[in-house]
């Protein structure tokens, strides 16, 4: 065999070895992992469950326009009862740069820590950051409640 013969078979050879390396790598994750949004049967709880937080309706968001933060949810009394419509629940940081938000009763809107940005409290945008950048509408979660507690639904 020749210098040149062995240089172009032994670049091949690796070639092969580094392309099958990859594909078994590309190919084993996908197969790994467990499916996307799958059905799958039961047992553990895996694939995409909708995560719920709780709040007690007992102890907290007594009066209208109070407002609390669990679980990077903020939830705010808008109203009396205990309806779910009396309520809103949105992600609790600012889309923007993820400033804490908090209600302003006074104003009805939720409002930016950060750089003021404001909402509705469906979630639109009122005003933009006042750092000269942009935000976006924030999630708004289905609410839920059972006897004292309401729960938030995050999908």
């Amino acid at each position: 065999m020749e210098r040149n013969e062995f240089i172009k078979s032994l670049g091949l050879g690796i070639a092969l070895v580094c392309t099958g390396s990859c594909m078994s790598g590309c190919g084993g994750s996908k197969s790994d992992d467990p499916a996307p949004g799958g059905g799958g049967g039961g047992g553990g709880g895996g694939g995409n469950t909708n995560t719920k937080v709780n709040i007690d309706l007992a102890s907290q968001l007594l009066s209208v326009g109070s407002f609390a933060t669990v679980s990077g949810v903020l939830f705010v009394r808008l109203a009396t009862g205990n309806a779910a419509s009396s309520f809103t629940a949105t992600q609790a940081t600012c889309p923007h740069q993820g400033g804490a938000l908090n209600w302003i009763a006074a104003s009805n809107l939720i409002q930016c820590a950060l750089h003021s940005s404001q909402y509705t409290a469906g979630g639109a945008i009122l005003k933009q950051p006042n750092d000269g950048g942009s935000t976006a509408a924030l999630k708004v979660y289905s609410l839920a409640v059972s006897g004292t507690t309401l729960t938030a639904t995050l999908s």
